[in-house]
């Protein structure tokens, strides 16, 4: 998995052949996979200026998830901490911008 610049999200990968998108959450470390993703999703996402804000808008809410280790209680897990860790991040943010 790719490690990426994201203070939510620590990890990507992408099977292409599967349109299947993991991600790894920064705060806990649970593994969420969305499927039927498009390679353009994952690609865009990779890219943004904001890695959080993408998944959040485009991702989240959009695809199905299942988790890797925790069944079904992944999607609340994942839902949760993104929410946490996006939290974490407006928090420092603006404490860095004052």
């Amino acid at each position: 998995m790719p490690y990426l610049q994201s203070h939510t999200i620590e990890a990507v990968s992408y099977d292409e052949a599967a349109h299947l998108l993991k991600i790894k959450f920064r705060a806990d470390g649970h593994v969420a996979v969305y499927e039927d993703v498009p390679q353009d999703i994952y690609d865009s996402m990779i890219f943004a200026d904001s890695i959080s804000e993408f998944f959040q808008s485009h991702i989240a809410g959009h695809y199905r998830v299942r988790g890797e280790s925790l069944g079904g209680r992944m999607a609340a897990a994942c839902s949760s901490s993104l929410a946490a860790s996006v939290s974490r991040s407006r928090a420092t943010f603006n404490n860095r911008v004052r």
